[in-house]
């Protein structure tokens, strides 16, 4: 079952990352949506760059480090700052995915070559 909203889709990436990502891979959320004129003032003042993708992961790898950017979408598409941070991801040869679903976060994930255990 596709979670319906955006909200829902991220608890569950966070709870099947929590089940399927191991050490030394890490991973976090980037909580930039939501708190009013007031929070976004002082994201923006800390150095939040608008566009960032929901997630990032990163995982080691033979020669350099994994990055891949994860944007969770249900519904919506893609900003025009998010089109612009994807290009920057592209252009550092870090991944990035945009996702609808879990199956599209597991297959983000094997594309980007982040080993996970189980499901």
């Amino acid at each position: 079952m596709k979670p319906s909203t955006e909200a829902q889709l991220h608890r569950s990436v966070a709870d099947l990352f929590g089940r399927i990502l191991r050490p030394p891979t890490i991973w976090t959320t980037i909580p930039s949506g939501g708190g009013g004129k007031i929070r976004g003032a002082q994201l923006k003042a800390m150095g939040l760059k608008p566009g960032w993708p929901d997630l990032i992961v990163l995982h080691p790898g033979k020669y350099w480090t994994i990055v891949l950017g994860i944007e969770l979408k249900a519904g919506s598409s893609q900003s025009p700052e998010q089109k612009a941070v994807e290009r920057q991801f592209l252009e550092c040869n870090a991944s990035y995915d945009v996702c609808k679903s879990l199956d599209d976060v597991i297959y983000a994930l094997q594309v980007a070559g982040v080993p996970s255990f189980g499901k």
